[in-house]
């Protein structure tokens, strides 16, 4: 047997309680965390685990924390990760209804236009969704509407969704959707509509920050403040309780709105729905442009984050301080998964369309509805792992590859880092999952 080549430790910790040194161990194999004796990790660490209890070896081989030693680690992961892209119970669909947006974000590389998706391309995507679920049997059918801002095309959501509806019910799958807004028209009956009779099981919007730094970064295109309208939109869903919905805050985060995080905590909690939001943050990135340019550094970033998590904690937020295994990166390794936009164009990326710095025709287009796929498009980010067991990302050596899953096929492919944060902080958030465990064994 050997360590796991995906084994984490955290540093070494002295526990006044229990009067001992310990510490904990992650393994990524399986997104599994463990509590360890100082001498128990002084074993493993040698290679001596012959001395230690067979239950503890039987556990620890049981999360793939120590592995055969014969084992092709790195093979053995991305086929788990190919099996997971081709063997999805989900047909996963993205509908663009619009290709405006009533922001100006000046970290966004799109190009917004009045286009709405046709009728015709409409009608054409559904047959594609209807010839997708006969062709497999898919257990489900999810469907995401994505920006520019899609409730400006409110009108194709109510269009579309019962054609959708009816698919799953022919075929037999569950049905459900998602949304991603900007939050400016998540009025409460437009709010009360997606839930009720638009299948909307999960919302997202972004607020970056409170005031003056989510509205410098996220103004409308009229240059008027955008946070108060939204901020009341999202905390009056988040209140009702006659409304069953997944309510997701992403805070877009770089250098300028940094120290707007804890006070956007704070008015959450004044509000009274830590509780019921899943507030995450996220890196400034690339879009086609160069915003990532204002971004923290990976590290700074990470300790920031620490910071942010130990102001959740006190402010009794929603958090999962750890990883899971994220073996299909994104819908892009998919042999199915498609986006279309207002323009009737196809993607297997969420962040590709209306970016003219893709050129004309956009370089990431997988073909367009109506003509079909293009033999060979689909294949540029969908060959992800391929790419990564051949070396030629540095995934491949990467101790996260199987919670990360790689994170950004397109990223990677610009020559861009996108690893995500735990890669330089998870040491720090096993002692924080630790200390937050150790906490809640005491409240009981």
């Amino acid at each position: 047997m050997k360590l796991s080549d995906y084994h984490i430790v955290s540093p070494p910790f002295f526990d006044k309680t229990l009067n001992t040194a310990k510490r904990v161990i992650f393994s990524a194999r399986t997104a599994q965390a463990r509590t360890l004796d100082e001498a128990a990790w002084q074993f493993l660490e040698t290679r001596r685990f012959h001395e230690l209890p067979s239950p503890m070896v039987d556990e620890l081989r049981e999360i793939e924390f120590i592995v055969p030693k014969e084992e092709d680690e790195l093979r053995l992961v991305l086929d788990r990760h190919d099996q997971a892209a081709h063997a999805d119970p989900a047909l996963y669909l993205v509908v663009q209804p619009t290709a405006w947006c009533q922001l100006a974000c000046d970290y966004c590389g799109q190009s917004h236009t009045r286009r709405q998706l046709s009728p015709t391309h409409q009608a054409r995507f559904i047959a594609e969704a209807q010839e997708k679920l006969a062709a497999h049997p898919y257990r489900y059918l999810q469907v995401s509407w994505f920006g520019a801002e899609p409730l400006v095309g409110m009108s194709i959501i109510r269009r579309m969704t019962p054609q959708f509806q009816a698919l799953a019910e022919q075929f037999g799958v569950r049905y459900g959707s998602k949304i991603v807004t900007n939050g400016m028209l998540l009025r409460p009956d437009i709010a009360t509509e997606l839930i009720q009779s638009l299948g909307v099981k999960h919302i997202e919007v972004t607020l970056d920050g409170v005031g003056e730094a989510h509205d410098a970064r996220r103004p409308t295109k009229k240059g008027q403040h955008s946070f108060e309208r939204i901020f009341a939109n999202v905390a009056a869903l988040a209140k009702r309780d006659d409304l069953e919905v997944e309510l997701s805050i992403r805070c877009n985060v770089d250098r300028r709105n940094r120290d707007s995080i804890s006070p956007l905590l704070r008015r959450l909690a004044a509000e009274g729905v830590q509780r019921r939001v899943l507030f995450y943050v996220a890196p400034v990135h690339s879009w086609g442009n160069d915003a990532h340019r204002e971004s923290l550094t990976a590290e700074e970033f990470a300790q920031w984050e620490l910071q942010w998590f130990a102001e959740m904690i006190e402010l009794e937020f929603r958090l999962r301080v750890l990883p899971g295994l994220k073996k299909a990166v994104c819908m892009s390794v998919s042999p199915t998964s498609t986006l279309i936009d207002a323009n009737g164009e196809l993607f297997n990326c969420t962040e590709a369309s209306y970016v003219p710095a893709y050129g004309n025709p956009n370089r990431y287009a997988i073909g367009a509805i109506a003509h079909g796929e293009q033999p060979g498009k689909r294949e540029q980010l969908s060959q992800f792992n391929t790419h990564i067991r051949q070396g030629e990302y540095a995934c491949h050596s990467c101790r996260m590859l199987p919670v990360c899953g790689g994170c950004c096929p397109k990223l990677w492919k610009e020559d861009i880092s996108p690893c995500p944060m735990p890669k330089y902080n998870i040491e720090n958030r096993l002692l924080l999952q630790y200390c937050l465990s150790r906490q809640q064994q005491t409240a009981h």
